[in-house]
């Protein structure tokens, strides 16, 4: 079953809050991450646990470019977008 934005970001969050013992409504989404004390480590962990979370492998290239929670947001969002798409349905040709 596909996981919806909402659910994701709250999971998201909550494993940051637990990460650097933060509350999740303290969190500044366009902080780096590293200056929120979250180091190369931690982003291991916290790829692996994106990954956990919307069900899906993301690729390698995509994640080197974060440098925020904003930045991973938008990620999971596009992810989640593309798993959602639906197959256009097969076009039946017209009968002679």
């Amino acid at each position: 079953m596909a996981r919806d934005f909402e659910t994701s970001q709250g999971e998201i969050l909550q494993w940051v809050s637990d990460t650097i013992q933060v509350p999740v409504q303290d969190i500044e989404l366009d902080k780096p991450l590293a200056d929120m004390g979250i180091d190369s480590l931690d982003t291991v962990h916290l790829v692996s646990t994106v990954e956990a979370i919307i069900r899906r492998e993301l690729p390698e290239t995509v994640m080197q470019g974060i440098r925020t929670l904003d930045d991973i947001l938008r990620i999971v969002g596009q992810q989640l977008a593309l798993s959602q798409k639906v197959a256009p349905a097969p076009v039946t040709p017209p009968s002679a």
